[in-house]
Order: C-alpha cells, then sequence, then structure tokens
C-alpha cells in the first residue's frame, strides 16, 4: 500500500479529458489503460489510508467494514493485473474494471446505514464524519470517471467510430461536446412526471391512479444566452458529462415536484421555474419553486450527514442493496417497491458540482419556497 499512498492523485479536467480521447488509437489506448490502473491504485491506496485512521468505534462498524474489504479487494485486484500491452491485455483490464464498478454500486447504500450508526458518538461541533464522507464520495466520483471514460473510448476505438464519424455523434468517451440545457432538464422533467403520477401522487394525495384530468407540477424552462451572443437564442450548448448533470438536477427538481405537490391541492400546482444562463466560462442554473420553503432547524443542517443521520434520515438505504448508476434507473427503482426518498441526494449533488470547480447553493424562503443555484464550468 505505502508505495502508492506516497504517490500524489493527478487531477484532470475535462479540457484535459477531451484532448486525450480526441484521435485515440491502439497505442494510445494502451497508454491509456496503464495510467488509469496506476491512478486507480493511488486514489484507493488514499482512501484505504482513510479508513485506516478512523476512530475505532466507527472503523469497526460493520458496514463500514463491509467497504473498507470492497476497497482492498478491489486495490488486490488492480495491483495483480498485469500491464497492459496489448488489445487482448484492455479486453481483460476493461473486464476487471465492469466487476469494480459493479461492486461499487454498493458503497453508497453502505456508508449512509454506517454513518446512521456512528454519527451519534461524535460531538456536534465535530465535523469530521462529514468530511470524511465528502472525501469518500469524491474519491468515488473521480474513479468512477476514469474507469467509464477508459471503457467508452475502448469500445469507440474497437468500433471505429471516430474515424467513421470524426465524433460526429458529438461524445468523446463519456464526455458530450454538445450537451443541451434544454434537453437535460427536459429529461429530468420527463421522468419526474412518470415519478409524480406513480408514487408522489398516492403519497401526497391518498389516491392512485390520479384521475385523467391531473397534471404535475409544470416545469417551466428559460434560457438566457450570453450578452451578444449570436447563437440560437433558445439553446444552450456546453461539453460536460450528461449524466453527472442529470443526476444533479433530476434531485432538485424532485424535491421542487414533491414539496409543491405536498403543499399545494392537486388542482392548484404553482409551476417550478427553470432558468438557465451563461457566460464565458460557466453555465448557470436556477430552479425556483413555491413548495413550501425548509424550515431554519433542517436547513442548518442540510449539508451534514452527521447531524442528520441520528434522525434516521438515511435508514431507508436498508431497503437499498446498489445505488442506481443514472437517473432512469432511479426512476426505476422509485416508481417500483423502492423508497421515495433516501436523503442523501443534494448532499451527493453538491460533490458532483463541486467536482469539476462547480457550486450548489440552497436559498430558502420557510412559508414559501426555495430557489437552487448551480454553476458548471463549461470546461471544468
Amino acid at each position: 500500500l505505502e508505495p502508492y499512498v506516497n504517490q500524489p492523485i493527478s487531477a484532470s479536467t475535462l479540457r484535459q479529458y477531451i484532448f486525450f480521447g480526441r484521435q485515440m488509437n491502439n497505442k494510445r489506448l494502451a497508454k491509456s489503460a496503464n495510467w488509469v490502473r496506476n491512478e486507480l491504485l493511488v486514489r484507493l491506496a488514499h482512501r484505504i489510508r482513510d479508513f485506516q485512521q478512523l476512530p475505532f468505534f466507527v472503523g469497526t462498524n460493520p458496514h463500514i467494514k463491509y467497504i473498507y474489504g470492497l476497497y482492498w479487494a478491489a486495490f488486490e485486484k488492480l495491483r495483480k493485473s498485469p500491464q497492459i500491452k496489448t488489445m487482448e491485455d484492455n479486453q481483460g483490464f476493461c473486464t476487471l474494471l465492469r466487476q469494480l464498478l459493479e461492486e461499487g454500486r454498493r458503497v453508497i447504500p453502505q456508508m449512509a446505514l454506517g454513518v446512521s450508526e456512528c454519527a451519534s458518538y461524535y460531538a456536534d461541533d465535530q465535523q469530521d464524519l462529514d468530511r470524511f464522507v465528502n472525501r469518500m464520495f469524491r474519491s468515488r466520483i473521480s474513479r468512477r470517471v476514469l474507469t467509464e471514460q477508459h471503457l467508452a473510448l475502448t469500445e469507440a476505438c474497437e468500433n471505429d467510430w471516430d474515424e467513421s464519424m470524426g465524433f460526429g455523434d458529438g461524445y468523446i468517451g463519456i464526455i458530450f461536446t454538445r450537451c443541451s440545457a434544454r434537453a437535460i432538464v427536459g429529461k429530468a422533467r420527463k421522468l419526474l412526471d412518470i415519478q409524480a403520477a406513480t408514487k408522489f401522487y398516492s403519497h401526497y394525495h391518498g389516491k392512485l391512479p390520479p384521475p385523467s384530468e391531473w397534471k404535475p407540477p409544470a416545469v417551466e424552462i428559460e434560457l438566457q444566452p450570453a450578452a451578444g451572443s449570436s447563437g440560437n437564442s433558445n439553446e444552450i450548448i456546453f461539453a460536460y458529462i450528461p449524466e453527472q448533470l442529470e443526476q444533479i438536477l433530476y434531485e432538485i427538481l424532485s424535491n421542487s415536484v414533491r414539496f409543491t405537490m405536498a403543499n399545494h391541492p392537486p388542482h392548484a400546482y404553482p409551476p417550478v421555474r427553470v432558468t438557465v444562463s451563461v457566460n464565458e466560462t460557466d453555465v448557470f442554473f436556477r430552479v425556483s419553486d413555491q413548495g413550501g420553503g425548509i424550515p431554519k432547524t433542517r436547513f442548518d443542517r442540510l449539508w451534514s450527514y452527521q447531524a442528520r443521520a441520528p434522525d434516521g434520515e438515511f435508514l431507508h438505504f436498508e431497503d437499498v442493496q446498489k445505488m442506481p448508476s443514472n437517473i432512469s434507473e432511479r426512476l426505476e427503482q422509485n416508481t417500483t417497491d423502492g423508497p421515495m426518498h433516501l436523503g442523501m441526494g443534494l448532499p451527493l449533488s453538491r460533490v458532483y458540482a463541486e467536482y469539476w470547480g462547480g457550486e450548489l447553493q440552497i436559498m430558502t424562503m420557510d412559508g414559501y419556497g426555495t430557489d437552487a443555484y448551480v454553476r458548471i464550468p463549461r470546461l471544468g
């Protein structure tokens, strides 16, 4: 472990991923595979060391120990995997990566349950557990980006997509260089309309199915292009990993729709308004609702896993074995027998937003409604 703990983690930007991913060939793909292998080992080693430095009462918690075991197993599998020299070697490496991705879907539910059982051991003014969890989640995002990007580049290279289309589909690995603000918000809205009808309506209004004339709260989208822009005023285009932004906006919109339905009769929902603006460096999203706002007692601990866990807010994770990989899987989970709300969505969304140098802020008027602000860099 020590040789990898002593290595610094190599931070990378979206711009760097895009630059390297262009004109992929077998030689560059093998180079990518070996770099990804080493980076995963380094990042896992740092997190394993974090586990080893936890207080005894946390480190021996069964859920925390389970994650620790997952990380050690992943580290050993990667350490014992051979250097990638040929495309056959890369195929074997990709098989391992897919296995590790699947196993990693168990981390967040186990972490949530572990935090629920350990938070009471910490003083109210301590933030050690919050810092530990945020480091774990940020590192998890980084490893998934490395893994999924290499898998996507491998698939593109094997199918000669770069040569046949010249990146005509807009994708370089998992990065989409033509992300549409309207399309991403629209996708989240479409999935939430389904969830509102199948899950929220019966929860808040006590009837299922809703009457045929019923409609969920409208999500209105307004785009504000950059000043002086000569492009399409009805569209804002930028490069990003769409699944990450979809997760952020889906979570925010889900909260807005849920609390709008909870605080208004089914025939008189006020709309949820989404405003998108852009400048040379960033894209901004504002989601405004009239869902009743957030009480101060809750708002003060909104971002703290540690403060919220003793109230049992994360215990719904007992019914979740694996986290969904995208919002479509999230919808499927929520509209079947899964819990309607897990409680970690906003803190996780903030980790996603901050990962590429963006931010997520919440402003609320208790008794009226809430505004959520998301800023993402156009090339993180």
